[in-house]
């Protein structure tokens, strides 16, 4: 194949559509329990109110609701996937071994929240959340008058349906500063492969054994959550429960520039001239980070 600029434009149309269309298909999973907030510079500050305030009855003048704040700033980083194409490819028409790394490409682009949301969610009993402790902790500074840390971390606790129910029960008494209740509920049970059985034993069975010799009983924690089930989680007995139901999730996805697909293939640029390679590389800016500890916990056996 002689190599002309109108070859080139029709390779990079046919790339970039090869790359779209796997975007557009991928089923990423992050959006189930992040919030996305659309970054416009090198870092975004967040100031989180320790309960998220509700609704009275307007009596008198209004009552500001200037409940403890805090700060929590989430820096942008970038990320890239470059992919070369040998021009000795292009001559002898041997480009059907690059459509697979271009849908690839897309679809690793779609993906990418999602890798930084699991990165997150593993890194919680490490990185810190807006109340200067990790986001899974069992010594998140007290909300309520009460002066006992609330625990959000929960070892020794295998997924059963006792584990589930206790777990679950733990989040909704939750209360905020105001020694109000935080209303929370959770909804979303996140787990690895190995727990997916269990799990769904555990929220979709409609009858569940009972002692020998009686009749199954009615599964009470049928349809309380929905079960997500994440391949890329490292852990095969830990699993996440949250209340994914808000506006504001368990975590937020930070995006300063969605993925993009650019290319160098002009015949001065320096990777055609000295290397006979057409350079084709997605980049993106972005983060995950944490929002309300209190809309998710943690467990392990």
């Amino acid at each position: 194949m002689l190599i002309t600029p109108a070859v080139i434009r029709t390779l990079q149309t046919t790339f970039s559509t090869q790359f779209r269309a796997a975007y557009g298909d991928a089923a990423p999973a992050w959006n189930n329990f992040a919030t996305m907030v659309p970054s416009s510079t090198r870092q975004n500050n967040y100031g989180w109110m320790a309960r998220i305030p509700s609704m009275r009855e307007w009596l008198g003048p209004r009552v500001i609701a200037n409940l403890s704040s805090y700060s929590y700033e989430l820096a942008n980083k970038t990320y890239e996937l470059t992919i070369g194409v040998d021009r000795n490819d292009i001559e002898d028409d041997n480009l059907g071994v690059y459509s697979p790394l271009f849908s690839e490409m897309g679809r690793q682009a779609a993906m990418w929240p999602d890798d930084l949301s699991i990165d997150a969610l593993e890194g919680g009993t490490v990185e810190t959340s807006f109340d200067g402790v990790p986001f899974f902790s069992a010594t998140h500074p007290n909300l309520d008058a009460g002066g006992i840390a609330i625990s959000n971390n929960f070892a020794g606790t295998a997924l059963t349906a006792a584990n589930y129910e206790a777990v679950r029960s733990s989040m909704a008494s939750y209360v905020g500063e105001d020694g109000k209740p935080l209303g929370v509920r959770p909804n979303l049970l996140v787990v690895p492969p190995q727990l997916e059985r269990t799990a769904r034993t555990i929220l979709e069975a409609e009858l569940i054994p009972s002692d020998a010799g009686t009749a199954p009983q009615t599964n009470v924690l049928r349809n309380t959550a929905t079960v997500l089930v994440l391949p890329r989680l490292s852990s095969a007995t830990t699993w996440y429960l949250m209340d994914a139901s808000r506006a504001i999730k368990p975590l937020v996805y930070q995006q300063r520039m969605a993925p993009e697909l650019v290319s160098k293939t002009a015949p001065d640029d320096d990777n055609t001239f000295w290397d006979r390679q057409y350079v084709y590389g997605m980049c993106a800016r972005g983060a995950v980070g944490y929002s309300l500890w209190f809309l998710a916990a943690r467990a392990i056996a």
